[in-house]
C-alpha cells in the first residue's frame, strides 16, 4: 500500500474542516448583517428618536443590573471580612497546645 492516498485523505479532510469554518463564519456575518439592517430599519421607520429612545433604556438596564451586582460583592466582601475575623479571635482564642500552635502558624503566614 502506498502512502500517497493516504496524505490526500488528510489534505481533503483540512480543506473540508476549512470550508466548514468558513460556512459557519459567513452564517455569523450573516446573521450579524440581518441584525443591522432591522435596527436600520427600525430607524427609518419609528424614527431615530424611539431607536434613542430604547437602546437608552437597554443602556439604563444594564446599568442597573451593574449596580445590583457591585452592591451583592460589597456584601460579599463584607461577610467575608466580618468571617476572617471571627476565625482570627477564634485563633488568638484557641487554648493549649494547639492554640499556640495555630498562633505561631498565623504569624508566619502573615510575614509571608
Amino acid at each position: 500500500m502506498s502512502r500517497r492516498p493516504q496524505k490526500a485523505q488528510k489534505a481533503q479532510k483540512g480543506r473540508d474542516r476549512r470550508v466548514v469554518e468558513l460556512e459557519a463564519e459567513a452564517a455569523q456575518l450573516r446573521r450579524e448583517l440581518a441584525e443591522a439592517r432591522e435596527k436600520l430599519r427600525q430607524v427609518e421607520q419609528g424614527g431615530a428618536d424611539a431607536f434613542l429612545a430604547r437602546r437608552l433604556a437597554e443602556l439604563e438596564e444594564g446599568r442597573q443590573v451593574a449596580r445590583g451586582q457591585a452592591v451583592e460583592a460589597t456584601v460579599a466582601r463584607s461577610r467575608a471580612e466580618a468571617e476572617l475575623r471571627a476565625l482570627q479571635d477564634a485563633i488568638g482564642k484557641a487554648p493549649g497546645l494547639w492554640g499556640w500552635l495555630l498562633r505561631k502558624a498565623k504569624t508566619r503566614l502573615e510575614q509571608r
